[in-house]
């Protein structure tokens, strides 16, 4: 991988992991020094961030990242809707014993909320969940937007407020939507993962009319 595809690559997940959070300043040098890449290639990372909507030149201080809006949220949970139902539906009948096993295995995982580790946990299984149904689709492209998207929601629920309730309800949403899968029922694995997705949705957004997401007065970037 190239210098640049690298820096580009770590400071990506940086911001989408939430260790860089929404609108926190940073410098070049500081990220040269974080990653460890020379000037050039983090130069250029910064730059495809900046088209990619994730940072923003602020003036004589560097950069910023981006903060979340409610248009973010409802931008990426309709696409996951529309990707995630299609991606499931193409799976159904290509997903074999041993896929649906591993299904049943990452569905049984949950999170305490007071517990980083295992909010952490959670997401990286709850990404891997959503990407062997994407992969079992057949279809590359619509399982890479799967995945994408399943990253930028990583965004939202870093500063999500997540309760007890919730890590029950995705556990048996995941379980829900294999239990339909293996059934090959496509009405019942469509309304399973919307919705999974729907419920997602509605916890980013109490959690930002709480607060927990500071949004831009206009409501977008």
């Amino acid at each position: 991988m190239a210098l640049a595809d690298s820096a580009y690559t770590l400071l990506r997940n940086l911001i989408i992991s939430g260790k860089l959070p929404p609108e926190s300043a940073i410098t070049e040098n500081a990220i040269v020094e974080r990653l460890a890449i020379g000037k050039t290639p983090v130069r250029e990372a910064m730059r495809r961030l900046v088209l990619e909507g994730l940072l923003e030149v602020t003036p004589r201080l560097g950069y910023m990242v981006i903060g979340i809006t409610r248009q973010d949220i409802t931008e990426i949970f309709q696409l996951r809707a529309i990707t995630e139902v299609a991606a499931a539906h193409l799976a159904m009948d290509r997903l074999d014993d041993v896929a649906l096993r591993r299904l049943t295995e990452l569905s049984m995982i949950g999170y305490t909320p007071e517990d980083p580790e295992s909010l952490s946990t959670y997401i990286d299984v709850n990404a891997e969940f959503h990407d062997i149904i994407g992969r079992a689709s057949g279809n590359r492209r619509l399982a890479d937007l799967v995945s994408r998207l399943i990253l930028e929601s990583r965004r939202f629920i870093q500063v999500a407020i997540l309760s007890e309730e919730h890590g029950r309800q995705v556990t048996e949403q995941h379980m829900a939507i294999v239990t339909a899968l293996r059934e090959r029922d496509a009405d019942a694995v469509a309304a399973t993962v919307r919705a999974h997705v729907e419920d997602g949705l509605s916890v980013i957004f109490e959690s930002f009319a709480a607060g927990a997401v500071r949004a831009a007065s206009n409501g977008s970037h």
